[in-house]
């Protein structure tokens, strides 16, 4: 049974490996942790493995990938050991998951009310009438307008941003200790994405929640997180308190991130966007030093050696570089 104890991060993720087929590494090194009332970002480029660790996390990996290393823990437990039948159990009590695309997240032909009814009676052993009447109360708690109707609605029915709602209504209904959001804005307008942040830190904030958000959106990780992990090809390169790294970056490619994004004067005056030369490289041909290296404007002979280690400064920041922009006191 997971424990309660309050003096260890609420998720681990230690030295995390994984591979697919034969031995083709598609993550290796990815740490982080996450405490009880915490939003960490995690953030980087598509295909830098963001998704991939939440899958990981909740134990939805596809059948043809395997964790080769590390450590997943919940409240202590490593969930990588964990017989399926028990962690099955976990996913929608004690951790739940936010999907970036509500419409495929959600069963065309269940009512919206039956699906959060599902869970309720799946995890709480509830009558269908005491689960209808939570389920009702739950669609309230996420700001569903008129929740009572909305009950009965198919999901095509609604709006992108009411699905989501909907999703997070399922996601909260047995009250979690953990919440994934994997890009929970990435489909909706900036004012339903205004919205919807606003709903999960206020959730967050009431429940308590530990809370892993899942971003390519620099501007939205700085509105919601504490802390951000920047990943970048299957590994974490940079890691920190969140206005700490977005004000002062270490690794080059955070610094390339933040400066591919627009900003005033693009807005006012046409200016063109940096970029970061080259593309994410494909799992079958990262380099055999750091991954970032062919990119990097900061590359040196070394960097084509072996992958940097992870060298914590500040007290609380880290990252895998050896040649960071700026000074590591």
């Amino acid at each position: 049974m997971i424990g309660l104890a309050t003096d260890a991060p609420l998720l681990k993720v230690s030295d995390l490996a994984i591979e697919y087929g034969k031995g083709v590494s598609l993550m290796e090194q990815v740490g982080f942790s996450v405490q009880r009332g915490e939003t960490v970002g995690l953030v980087g480029e598509s295909g830098c493995g963001k998704s991939l660790t939440a899958l990981a996390v909740m134990g939805l990996m596809a059948q043809n990938l395997r964790i080769s290393q590390g450590e997943i823990e919940l409240d202590g437990v490593d969930l990588v050991q964990m017989p399926d039948v028990d962690l099955r159990k976990l996913r929608g009590e004690r951790m739940a998951m936010v999907f970036q695309e509500p419409m495929t997240a959600l069963n065309p032909v269940m009512t919206v009310g039956a699906q959060v009814v599902e869970v309720l009676r799946e995890h709480r052993r509830m009558t269908r009438a005491e689960a209808a009447r939570r389920a009702v109360e739950l669609l309230e708690l996420v700001r569903i307008p008129d929740a009572a109707a909305r009950f009965s609605d198919y999901p095509h029915r609604l709006s992108g941003g009411m699905r989501q709602r909907v999703v997070i209504a399922i996601a909260i209904a047995c009250n979690p200790a953990l919440l994934i959001a994997d890009e929970p804005t990435t489909a909706l307008d900036v004012t339903v994405q205004a919205q919807i942040l606003q709903l999960l830190k206020r959730l967050q904030r009431d429940a308590n929640l530990g809370l892993l958000f899942i971003t390519h959106d620099l501007g939205v990780v700085r509105q919601i997180a504490d802390r951000i992990v920047v990943m970048y090809a299957g590994s974490v390169v940079e890691e920190g308190p969140v206005d700490a790294v977005l004000d002062n970056p270490r690794h080059p490619y955070t610094t390339g991130l933040l400066a591919a994004r627009p900003h005033g004067s693009f807005i006012e005056g046409g200016h063109r966007l940096a970029d970061i030369k080259g593309t994410v490289p494909a799992p079958h041909a990262r380099p055999t030093g750091c991954p970032f290296e062919p990119r990097c404007v900061n590359a040196q002979p070394d960097c084509r050696q072996s992958p940097p280690p992870r060298t914590a400064f500040s007290g609380d920041r880290a990252l895998r570089c050896y040649h960071p922009s700026g000074s590591l006191n």
